[in-house]
């Protein structure tokens, strides 16, 4: 291992570019999509639940949503190997309090646990196009309901997460 740490510590630089460059993909590519056109459809079908209109443009963007978040979620995979990788290439002290093991915290205890939620409520289990197709309005309906929840959930602790870990990238307060 002390080999390929040698062989790697010259190109630190270039995994912290990659690890940055996955850090604004995994934030901002469904912030857009989500606050200025999912949320407003939500509320609608929430304020009108008859609208079959309503519905049925919520219906489109959610699944084309779940399918765009396929590019948050690999961005998210790079920012866990790269930070990995920037962990072990830089030997950090992680038995000190410093704005690394603050990001690595905030990392592990809220945001990986979000992400796996998330990648199961737009991938797998939940995804609406799959849920769609097996011809069960209910189960449908449920699965959108359960997402809507999560982004009620999640929205306000994105919202404050995000820029704090920014803040403590490019700040370093500690």
């Amino acid at each position: 291992m002390t080999g390929l740490r040698e062989l790697l510590a010259p190109h630190y630089a270039v995994v912290k570019a990659i690890h940055v460059i996955a850090a604004g993909l995994w934030s901002f590519t469904t912030a857009v999509a989500y606050a200025y056109y999912l949320k407003p459809a939500f509320l609608r079908v929430l304020r009108n639940p008859e609208d079959a209109s309503a519905r049925a443009t919520r219906d489109w963007m959610m699944e084309r949503f779940d399918r765009g978040a396929a590019i948050e979620h690999v961005a998210l995979a790079v920012l866990v190997v790269t930070a990995g990788l920037m962990l072990w290439l830089g030997r950090f002290d992680l038995g000190r309090i410093s704005f690394v093991t603050a990001k690595l915290w905030i990392g592990i205890l809220v945001i990986l646990p979000m992400e796996a939620i998330d990648i199961h409520l737009s991938h797998l289990g939940g995804n609406k196009a799959r849920i769609r197709r097996t011809g069960d309005p209910d189960f449908y309906e449920r699965s959108m309901a359960r997402h809507w929840l999560f982004f009620r959930v999640t929205e306000p602790l994105v919202q404050v997460l995000i820029p704090l870990m920014f803040l403590l990238a490019i700040v370093k307060p500690f």
